[in-house]
């Protein structure tokens, strides 16, 4: 067994604003992965593979790894590459671990991890990003332009549950407190899917005064407006935002990061909520050394709400 070369110094730093990122050969082509995501690498080729009737295209199967099943997705299959390119090398199984679930995928290769900021992190535009939701964006390394995979996105397509887990009859119109039509939530998700879905829910449940932001530089630079609007108009700045809910994972400026700057370079009370697929013990204390007053791990979705309620109830300025 190959283990994950993925613990490193930066998984103990908080809002440096960079990320590790795995580089991988998929047929012909490389691919970034989040480091954080990656369990371990395996080599393909020890894996007793069974195949499960009615799963899904992309699935290959399922494997048995310290006693819990796997399930293996055909990448090369999903992201629409040929698979007739094969490599010399020995085949590895990336296990990913994210959103309480483990997945597997195959790879031909990795060539290294690379230490990059998100700032130099260039998402697609926008209409890129509609025809590729598969690819959040890019990053140049060594000269190359590595396409950064959305393991998320992928993974919630074969795996609806793993994206939201929400049951709409926990939160009726009858049960609906009155005061979160008034709350005002900034929202920071660079996923186009979780984006689309988290706003439908919070609006659903109330929370319909939403701000959305693709990532967390275009979030903090609103902030920052607001902040001057406020003091120049001699308002609290709660009249403007109640709430900052955020994603961790987001190009140009990640979610540790704009925590801290609203809690620490603005100082502001804001409450602010990590809502991520990478929540576990290591990183909630991450969040929690950044300022952060709550952390929801994706897809616990009726925790989110919960959460969100404890933090604003009382924090309403009807001013």
């Amino acid at each position: 067994m190959i283990q994950s070369p993925v613990k490193s110094n930066i998984l103990l730093e908080s809002g440096t604003n960079e990320v590790e990122i795995a580089e991988l050969g998929i047929c012909n082509q490389t691919f970034g992965v989040n480091v954080a995501k990656i369990r371990e690498f395996i080599p393909y080729d020890t894996i007793d593979i069974s195949k499960m009737p009615g799963r899904h295209p992309s699935v290959m199967g399922v494997f048995i790894l310290r006693g819990h099943s796997v399930p293996l997705i055909d990448l090369d299959l999903h992201l629409g590459l040929a698979r007739e390119c094969k490599y010399d090398t020995r085949q590895i199984a990336v296990v990913m671990e994210f959103n309480n679930m483990a997945t597997a995928f195959v790879a031909d290769y990795i060539n290294q991890i690379h230490r990059v900021s998100w700032k130099d992190f260039k998402p697609l535009d926008s209409y890129l990003a509609n025809k590729s939701s598969m690819v959040v964006g890019s990053i140049t390394i060594e000269d190359r332009e590595v396409l950064v995979l959305d393991l998320e996105h992928i993974v919630g397509e074969i795996f609806p549950s793993s994206i939201i887990n929400y049951d709409e009859s926990k939160f009726s119109a009858d049960n609906m407190p009155s005061y979160r039509k008034d709350i005002k939530i900034f929202f920071a998700e660079d996923s186009a899917i979780i984006r689309t879905q988290i706003s439908k829910i919070l609006g659903k449940v109330g929370y319909d005064k939403l701000s959305v932001f693709d990532n967390g530089l275009k979030a903090l630079n609103a902030i920052k407006e607001i902040v001057e609007k406020s003091r120049e108009e001699g308002e609290d700045v709660k009249k403007y935002i109640s709430l900052l809910l955020t994603d961790i994972e987001m190009p140009q400026m990640d979610g540790l990061t704009l925590c801290r700057e609203v809690k620490q370079e603005l100082r502001m009370e804001t409450p602010v909520v990590m809502f991520s697929s990478l929540i576990n013990v290591q990183m909630e204390k991450k969040c929690r050394s950044v300022g952060a007053d709550g952390v929801a791990n994706k897809p616990e979705t009726e925790k989110l709400i919960d959460l969100i309620d404890k933090l604003t109830l009382g924090k309403v300025d009807n001013s």
